[in-house]
C-alpha cells in the first residue's frame, strides 16, 4: 500500500510540472504567434553526492549489541548521476544511477552463525540504475526537475570476521523518484540540491554460493539528499 501511495505521489508531482508549463504556454497565444517555435534538443547531465538514510526494517538478530551495530548502517553517503533528454519543454526521458554505502564495526562481538566472539566489520552498498520519466519547469534563473522510474537494485554486503572476508549479494527491483532544484550559474551550468528516494526490499542473501533466508524482509531503501552540479545544452 505504501508503494502504491508513493508511486501515485511521484506521478502527481511530475504531471503537475508538465501541466503547469503547458498552461503557461497556452496563456500567451499572441506571443507565440509572432515568435519562432523553438526546437527542443535539450540534454541535461548532473552529478552530485551527499547523505543517504536507510529506511524501513533493518535485520533483527535478538542481540542488543548486534542490533545497535545494524542501526549504524542506516547512515551513509551517496553518489548520484542523471542523464536526461527533453523531447518537449516540459517533459523528457532520462537515466538515473546512484550508489549508496554505509558501514559498521564492533570488537569482541558474538556472531550467532559462528558462535564465537570476533572483531567484526561490515560494509553494505546499494547500486540503482534505471530509466525515468522526467518533468521540467523553469524560469530565467531557476530550474525544477522531477523524475520517477523503475529499475534493478543491486545490494552487496562485505563482511569481515577477524580477518576472514565473506561477501553476500542480492538483486531486486527498485522504485526511484526525486525532485531537484537548481540555480542557473550561467546559460549552460547550474548548481542545486536534490532529494530522492530509492525503494526496495530483500528476504534472502546469496552468501558465498549459499542462499541465506531472513526471518522477515529487510529494507534496502534509501532517502538521499545530494548537492550537485549540472550541465545543459540550452
Amino acid at each position: 500500500m505504501k508503494l502504491t501511495y508513493f508511486i501515485a505521489l511521484a506521478t502527481v508531482i511530475v504531471l503537475t510540472s508538465v501541466f503547469s508549463t503547458a498552461m503557461a504556454q497556452e496563456a500567451s497565444p499572441y506571443q507565440a504567434e509572432y515568435q519562432t517555435t523553438p526546437g527542443y534538443k535539450d540534454f541535461r547531465f548532473s552529478f552530485g553526492g551527499g547523505y543517504a538514510y536507510r529506511l524501513g526494517n533493518m535485520e533483527k538478530t535478538g542481540d542488543a549489541v548486534l542490533d545497535d551495530m545494524n542501526k549504524k548502517l542506516r547512515h551513509g553517503f551517496t553518489v548520484d548521476a542523471d542523464a536526461q533528454y527533453f523531447f518537449k519543454e516540459s517533459w523528457g526521458l532520462g537515466l538515473n544511477a546512484n550508489f549508496s554505502s554505509a558501514s559498521t564495526s564492533g570488537n569482541n562481538v558474538t556472531i550467532p552463525v559462528i558462535d564465537q566472539a570476533v572483531n567484526y566489520k561490515e560494509m553494505q552498498s546499494i547500486v540503482y540504475v534505471g530509466p525515468s520519466f522526467v518533468g521540467r519547469n523553469e524560469s530565467d534563473k531557476f530550474l525544477l526537475i522531477t523524475h520517477v522510474g523503475v529499475g534493478p537494485l543491486f545490494f552487496n554486503a562485505d563482511m569481515n570476521y577477524s580477518g576472514q572476508r565473506i561477501t553476500g549479494n542480492k538483486t531486486t527491483v527498485g522504485v526511484n523518484a526525486g525532485i531537484a532544484g537548481e540555480y542557473k550559474v550561467n546559460n549552460k551550468t547550474g548548481v542545486g540540491l536534490k532529494l530522492s528516494y530509492v525503494m526496495g526490499s530483500i528476504d534472502n542473501l546469496n552468501v558465498e554460493g549459499q542462499n541465506e533466508k531472513f526471518k522477515e524482509k529487510i529494507s534496502v531503501s534509501n532517502l538521499m539528499a545530494t548537492v550537485f552540479i549540472s550541465f545543459r545544452s540550452w
